[in-house]
Parts: structure tokens; sequence; C-alpha cells
């Protein structure tokens, strides 16, 4: 029993590394990217914390090359980004009122920067660029 569950490991991590070894193979035959850093804004006319007529005073947010944990302070986040390609943004909110604070979860959607540091807009209606 215990030979026929390693030799079934072993065949396992075998098509494993064949799978893995696969992909590398035509991971190279794309086009190579050009990155850039360009600044991710989260403004309220975009319908960011609309809720209770908030303001944005952090930011969580993940592209495809780049995350940050909170960045607190403003509406602003600067990060990696594939320029002239579809990435996707991620993001969730710290929002503030005179009453208080909640957390927003802004959205998944996928942009297009075209140069760097250029300012992206996202928000719960779309999003922009400059």
């Amino acid at each position: 029993m215990l030979k026929r569950k390693i030799r079934n490991l072993a065949v396992g991590l075998s098509a494993f590394g064949l799978a893995v070894s696969g992909v590398a193979a035509t991971e190279g035959t794309a086009n190579a990217a050009s990155y850039g850093w360009v600044y991710i804004a989260f403004p309220k006319w975009l319908g960011n914390c609309a809720s209770g007529n908030g303001k944005v005073t952090g930011i969580q947010a993940y592209t495809d090359y780049w995350n940050t944990n909170w960045d607190m302070g403003d509406d602003l986040v600067y990060g990696k980004v594939a320029l002239g390609q579809r990435n996707t943004v991620i993001a969730n909110l710290a929002c503030k009122t005179s009453r208080g604070g909640y957390y927003q979860y802004v959205f998944r959607d996928d942009v297009v920067p075209t140069r760097n540091n250029q300012t992206v807009w996202v928000g719960q209606t779309g999003w922009t660029r400059n």
C-alpha cells in the first residue's frame, strides 16, 4: 500500500514537472511587455466612497505586477503595469465620513495605461486615463 502511494506520488510529480516545463517553454514565445509605473487614483467622481458621502483615505490595491498593503492618506497609489496592455486592477478602499469610517470593495476591472507616469482613474462607474 505504501509503495503504491509513493509510486502514485512520483507519477503525479512527473506529470506536474512536464506541465511546468511546458508552460516555461511557451512563456518565452509571447511578445515582451514594456513595463511602467502609473498613478492609480480612486476619485469620488467615479463613485468611490459614495455610501454615506465618504472620502477615500486609504487604498489596498493590486495589479498584475504590483500590490500594496494599505496605503493611507489619500486616494492615489503608484503601481507597476504593462504599458499598452490590459492590466487587472483590484482594490479595496478605506472611506471616512464625519460620522466615522467604512471599507468599500471597489472593483475588479481591466485598464490599459499607455505611458509611464500616466494617471488612471478607477471607480464604481468605470475607468479613464489622461
